[in-house]
């Protein structure tokens, strides 16, 4: 149990270096981004938004208290980083594979926190029916 604690942190550390590391470059580096999502056909203002909603996301799965809503966080970062990376592909505009790296790392995280989660009995039940109890 304290490994995959150990390794559920260190990897989330990794993926919120990786994210924030994104966000701040989107900050200082403001014309070289727009460039790049005006090359990938993107709106411009859409990195102001992928910032915040980028933020959020971290900041629930650090808190991590609703279940449910942390589910659909680790779908937004997955779409996120998948739409990313195919974009980069498809205008050939380098391999996309630091998307590449927070998607294996997104998996390990989420991977290891539904593991941690199952082991403290918190989604046991998860799921389940009410009267599942009773057969």
């Amino acid at each position: 149990m304290n490994s995959q604690k150990s390794i559920y942190y260190i990897v989330l550390a990794l993926f919120a270096t990786a994210v924030i590391g994104s966000i701040i470059n989107s900050i200082v580096n403001f014309d070289v981004v727009s460039t790049t999502f005006t090359k990938l056909g993107y709106p411009v203002y859409l990195i102001h938004i992928l910032g915040v909603c980028q933020s959020i996301g971290l900041l629930m799965i650090f808190t991590n208290k609703s279940h449910w809503s942390l589910e659909w966080v680790y779908a937004g970062f997955f779409m996120n980083y998948t739409l990313g990376a195919i974009a980069h592909l498809a205008i050939k505009d380098g391999n996309g594979a630091s998307a590449v790296v927070c998607i294996v790392l997104l998996f390990v995280t989420y991977i290891q926190s539904r593991k941690i989660r199952n082991t403290n009995n918190d989604l046991a039940e998860f799921g389940k029916p009410k009267y599942a109890k009773y057969i």
